[in-house]
């Protein structure tokens, strides 16, 4: 099974053309991610709409740095009673690349209660981390986090074993084809605990990238593990469903 396990189709302004392009080019099972409290609704829409689709829920750690305190804590109950409606808590996490001390521990705090949801509701969790991988790992694991989907968690080998040896999964994307640490990190990584991403529409090279370019990640996937496209799909789809549908990918 091709699946992306990452996307944002509520930016699309057509989503339903994405999806059917996407089936078309052999993609069956797509994750679209809602960032914040305003695309949670649009997200699980499309989720119901769609049966290749499924959505995650959450409040992504950049977009809650322009919120309140009550607006965050609305975020957070409006993500708790919607959460029977979603496979997944995300894209929630730690971005610390434009962060101040103050704005840091706010993520953090943020983060911790988004996994204590999670945990609670027996759903994975899609992680964005970025300059926040080694203390994302470090929450995840004294929360005993066990279902964990690490997004584009490919820019240092050390931390992706370290995901690895915890048994979370990682996704790989387009970035693969342009860089070559990534790629190598990648390679890595072992396909039992690999997924396949666009983040999508995210623009890579001059081009929006769209759910149908899983077969192309795939292909490079497999290049780069020197194994045939079918055993990366049948592997990372393995994966994928093993994570995502048991946990009501379909609601």
């Amino acid at each position: 099974m091709l699946a992306d396990s990452h996307c944002h189709l509520d930016w699309f302004r057509e989503p339903e053309s994405v999806v059917q392009r996407a089936v078309k080019s052999g993609v069956s099972a797509i994750l679209s991610n809602s960032t914040s409290p305003e695309n949670i609704g649009p997200n699980l829409e499309l989720s119901k709409k769609f049966k290749e689709v499924g959505c995650a829920i959450g409040l992504h750690p950049v977009d809650l740095l322009s919120l309140g305190e009550a607006q965050i804590m609305a975020a957070v109950k409006l993500v708790e009673s919607r959460m029977h409606e979603a496979a997944a808590v995300g894209e929630i996490g730690m971005d610390f690349k434009h962060a101040n001390a103050a704005q840091k521990k706010l993520q953090e705090r943020v983060f911790r209660v988004f996994v204590a949801i999670a945990i609670g509701a027996k759903k994975p969790v899609v992680v964005h981390a970025r300059f926040a991988e080694k203390e994302c790992l470090s929450i995840l694991e004294e929360m005993n986090a066990e279902k964990v989907h690490l997004h584009w968690f490919t820019n240092f080998h050390e931390n992706a074993q370290k995901a690895v040896e915890l048994g979370y999964f990682i996704s790989c994307g387009p970035i693969i084809f342009s860089d070559p640490a990534s790629a190598e990190v990648v390679k890595g990584i072992p396909l039992e605990s690999l997924l396949l991403e666009t983040d999508a529409p995210v623009f890579f090279k001059g081009k929006q990238s769209e759910p149908s370019w899983i077969p192309e990640v795939c292909a490079k996937v497999a290049e780069l593990h020197g194994v045939s496209s079918e055993e990366v799909a049948g592997k990372t789809g393995r994966n994928f469903e093993a994570l995502f549908l048991k946990g009501r990918f379909l609601p």
